[in-house]
């Protein structure tokens, strides 16, 4: 059903672009969109360590889990935190691998559930247990590799609303939270992942770990996942939240699905990031992008309207 409502206001927006000169500026990038601040700078490079995928499947022989992971643990002087992923309704690990390799790149260890929908969290909090067990199971790649204590929960769409969920119903095993274009519950509905409607739905009101919420402004945005929507949803957390709206990104403007490789990821990088090894490593240097009386992602002029509290 999602599928369905959001092929019907793709179709209604680009009519409604065709006939509207204003609007067809949407769909026209800046000229640039290169990193406005030093941590967004430092952290939108690529990262020191060399990086590999590895798949796990499953008895029939399907991916269960997709990995992004450092090449060779003993190289990063420390234990690397997990980032357990979920993706937009009907995706897939490959579609956000420029995101999901960068950050593997910094030392995390980034397990995607094989699943097209993951909106319940089930299946996000499931591969984090997975990666655990390994840790502590003589023999795998894992064993004594990974901080089984720093997890972050994130992912796009759909996937942002299991993360979400991942958090909340997992308080012990998810110590933060990023979400990308998360959508306004108008569009949750029953699929694969979740039998009935409520087992997608969300509540920002119970959340207790720190929360990155990123949105855009783009046209399919508005009516999705609009900059107003994520204000609020900004506003229900009762702890330590960021909200950071991205105006273009790969040199295009920024919408809901720029977060994948094919529409322009490269601008979100550097403050997601940052943000988990703000929260999963303690590094001083990648908190100033949202800590202090000038946080610097509140000040990017390719992030207006961002928040940080």
């Amino acid at each position: 059903m999602f599928r369905i409502w959001f092929a019907l206001s793709v179709i209604v927006l680009l009519a409604w672009a065709a006939t509207r000169p204003a609007v067809r500026s949407l769909f026209v990038a800046p000229e640039q969109d290169a990193p406005a601040g030093p941590v967004e700078a430092d952290y939108s490079s690529d990262g020191r360590y060399a990086t590999t995928t590895q798949a796990v499947e499953n008895p029939a022989g399907t991916a269960r889990y997709q990995l992004f992971r450092p090449a060779d643990y003993s190289r990063l002087g420390f234990l690397s935190p997990i980032v357990t992923w979920g993706v937009g309704t009907g995706g897939n690990p490959a579609q956000y691998s420029e995101l999901l390799d960068h950050l593997a790149s910094y030392g995390f260890t980034v397990i995607v559930p094989g699943q097209r929908n993951t909106g319940s969290g089930d299946e996000m909090a499931a591969a984090v247990r997975y990666l655990i067990a390994q840790a502590g199971t003589a023999g795998s790649v894992f064993h004594d590799r990974l901080d089984v204590g720093r997890v972050a929960a994130a992912g796009h769409s759909q996937g942002a609303g299991g993360a979400v969920r991942a958090a909340i119903n997992n308080p012990t095993l998810i110590d933060t939270v990023v979400t990308f274009s998360l959508p306004s519950k108008t569009w949750a509905a029953a699929n694969a992942d979740c039998p009935t409607k409520s087992d997608c739905m969300f509540d920002l009101t119970q959340l207790r770990q720190p929360a990155f919420l990123v949105g855009t402004h783009g046209a399919f945005d508005s009516v999705i996942a609009s900059a107003a929507t994520e204000r609020t949803f900004y506003n229900q957390v009762p702890g330590r939240a960021v909200l950071g709206l991205i105006e273009s990104s790969g040199g295009k403007v920024a919408d809901h699905n720029s977060v994948q490789d094919r529409d322009g990821s490269r601008g979100f990088l550097g403050y997601v990031t940052a943000w988990l090894c703000a929260e999963l490593r303690g590094d001083p240097v990648a908190v100033a992008a949202f800590d202090g009386t000038r946080p610097e992602l509140v000040g990017n002029a390719n992030w207006p309207g961002s928040a940080a509290r």
